[in-house]
């Protein structure tokens, strides 16, 4: 029996870079509480950004946030993940010294940039709608640090992408979910770490839970999960460990109600 169901958001429910919900994802959460089944949004997001973006579901959904470093059920924090400073520094002097990237530090309570181009400010503000606090020394907030995500200006994600691996990847996973974005995320941290966190709380079992995800942040929380599911598109290292593949979370999720 189904008891959970966990979604990776971007490139996996939000499809070629869209920043709203498809229209069916709101009916089916909606459906999914109604049955007593949780729906957990999964995402490198901020809290708030996931909040805004389930809309009028946002208060039935529990949230895996910064992927994997926070996750809340019920609306509090009940698994918090957070990295050495010294670190953390270095990696965003490193970030710093391209001219073209600039540093978003996520702490549970917000997140923190000194943008270098005002569009950078407006795009964390209003498109991904975090919660943010702007400083003139990004090294010296005092916050807590959970991650730490670089952005691009132009189309050089994808080299900075494997140069930053070869320097970094010894400390921290890298991902690119959607364009521009590059995500740090500290040795060990991850969405399945954060899965198995909330499943102690709530006292669901791995073999309760089906999980979608279509890149290589989401590999351990599909290896976490009792059922899996990867995007026809996801990476092949995803496909590989999930036991399904799909075209949409939609038709997966509707074919799984209509059968209850």
């Amino acid at each position: 029996m189904i008891r959970l169901v966990v979604s990776d958001m971007d490139g996996t429910i939000l499809r070629n870079g869209a920043q709203e919900l498809p229209p069916r994802m709101v009916p089916i959460i909606q459906r999914l509480h109604d049955k007593g089944i949780l729906f957990v949004a999964a995402s490198g997001r901020q809290y708030n950004g996931l909040q805004h973006l389930l809309g009028p579901v946002a208060s039935i959904c529990d949230y895996i946030c910064e992927n994997g470093a926070m996750a809340l059920h019920n609306g509090e924090v009940i698994y918090k993940a957070l990295f050495d400073h010294d670190l953390g520094n270095a990696l965003m002097e490193d970030i710093w010294r391209h001219k073209d990237c600039e540093i978003q530090l996520s702490a549970p309570e917000a997140v923190y940039i000194q943008a270098k181009d005002p569009y950078f400010a407006w795009h964390v503000k209003n498109v991904l709608r975090n919660i943010t606090i702007e400083t003139d020394n990004i090294f010296e907030t005092g916050a807590e640090y959970i991650k730490i995500s670089a952005y691009v200006h132009g189309n050089h994600t994808l080299e900075y992408m494997e140069e930053f691996r070869e320097k970094w990847g010894k400390h921290f996973l890298l991902a690119s979910t959607c364009e521009h974005w590059i995500d740090f995320i500290p040795d060990n941290i991850h969405k399945g770490s954060a899965l198995k966190a909330l499943l102690d709380h709530t006292g669901i079992r791995a073999d309760e839970v089906i999980s979608f995800g279509d890149n290589y942040n989401d590999i351990e929380m599909l290896a976490a999960s009792g059922d899996s599911y990867a995007i026809a598109d996801a990476v092949p290292e995803l496909k590989q460990i999930a036991h399904h593949t799909c075209e949409s979370v939609e038709d997966v999720l509707e074919q799984l109600l209509d059968e209850m």
